[in-house]
């Protein structure tokens, strides 16, 4: 082959060559700007995921703070719902020993309108009426249920007529009951038919000799009076029944539990006249008062027509107190107004829906609602209600 052919096939290989290597050049150069373009992409979408990573950081650091303060609070209540549990197993017990103080265990007795109270550790147990042609014998056993020796043990049986009236008495003495020894007792031909009775049983420890006659003289006048008690009790009941409303004493912490259920069941009106109301913001819950001025605030987002009056001068002249009452309530649109007339307001009045009635001692601040010794009265009553919104309205326009 001669020089010429080969240097044209050399330059044909070159050129082939060369054209080959551009293309790689080319392809390469694509690969590596679609490499630097993902690499844009994925630091836009790092810089983006940083920044999400910062806000969620933020607001995981707001909720630590929020958890803090929520246990804070949960702390709190639960300190304080502990204390009212004990308070209230306290007074349930104190119930039970009352209930258990009270009332005898009856069996096989025939009348079931009869009570029983036993007193100084005596148990009254098997009573039993023995029917005999037009009246009936009461019988039963007396038990010491005491750790020391009763000389002396008087059972003592009132019996009632018809009307519930004390009609005559009778005592049985027993002598020298020792602990935990029974007894038996018995009263002859003493019950007519449908009578009602209630059975004492009293004992001496040798200390004293009572005697039966002045005891049963005592307890009569007692019982007496029980009757009495009882009929007014159910006079003014009837009376009550006559004027169409109900009442209800509250005493203490009973006051805020039972206003504070039917602010949040009002739904139409509320009305308050208060002496003394002070809201404090910076008062960590529980906060009483602060309880039943949201509540205030809540009933007026419902839709209830909420209006207060809250008197500006109070035991010591000028109360600052009040005022951020009246300033949060005003701000959170209820109708609230600050009573500086000459005259002192000591009303504490609320209304709800025109005839529930809260009237008393109780203040809406923490010591007054939480713990002072306060007593009001709940009335459901509309005309009641009417009267005391008309003397409202005549003095605190």
């Amino acid at each position: 082959m001669d020089k010429g052919k080969i240097v044209v096939i050399l330059g044909v290989v070159c050129v082939i060559l060369a054209a080959s290597l551009f293309g790689v050049i080319v392809h390469y150069a694509g690969v590596i700007k679609d490499k630097d373009a993902m690499i844009i992409s994925l630091q836009s979408q790092n810089s983006i995921l940083r920044a999400q990573k910062d806000m969620l950081q933020a607001w995981l650091n707001e909720n630590k703070t929020l958890l803090s303060k929520l246990q804070e609070w949960l702390r709190g209540n639960i300190t304080y719902y502990e204390s009212q549990i004990v308070l209230l197993n306290q007074e349930l017990s104190t119930l039970n020993q009352t209930h258990q103080e009270s009332y005898i265990n009856y069996t096989n007795y025939t009348i079931p309108t009869n009570v029983g109270l036993v007193f100084n550790g005596l148990k009254i147990s098997n009573l039993k009426v023995k029917e005999d042609y037009d009246r009936s014998s009461l019988l039963g056993n007396v038990t010491n249920m005491k750790n020391e020796f009763m000389s002396k043990v008087y059972v003592i049986l009132f019996i009632f007529d018809i009307n519930g009236s004390l009609e005559n008495y009778q005592v049985r003495a027993i002598e020298n009951l020792a602990s935990n020894e029974t007894k038996s007792f018995e009263f002859p031909h003493v019950l007519e038919m449908n009578q009602t009775f209630r059975l004492f049983a009293v004992g001496n420890y040798g200390f004293s000799d009572i005697e039966n006659s002045k005891i049963a003289e005592l307890l009569s006048e007692v019982e007496e009076l029980n009757v009495t008690i009882e009929q007014l009790d159910a006079r003014i009941k009837e009376l009550e029944k006559m004027l169409g409303y109900e009442s209800y004493i509250l005493t203490d912490q009973a006051y805020y539990y039972s206003i504070r259920a039917d602010l949040q069941r009002a739904s139409k009106s509320i009305l308050v006249v208060m002496h003394s109301m002070i809201y404090d913001p910076y008062h960590d819950p529980p906060n009483w008062a602060n309880d039943l001025i949201e509540e205030l605030i809540n009933a007026k987002r419902r839709g209830v027509n909420v209006r207060v009056v809250i008197e500006y001068r109070t035991y010591s002249g000028f109360l600052d107190d009040n005022l951020w009452a009246h300033n949060y309530l005003f701000s959170n649109g209820v109708s609230v107004k600050l009573d500086d007339e000459p005259d002192n307001d000591h009303l504490k009045l609320v209304m709800i829906d025109d005839k529930i009635i809260y009237i008393g001692s109780h203040d809406w601040n923490d010591p007054s609602l939480f713990s002072d010794h306060e007593i009001s009265v709940k009335i459901v009553s509309e005309k009641l209600s009417q009267m005391l919104r008309e003397y409202v309205e005549a003095n605190f326009r």
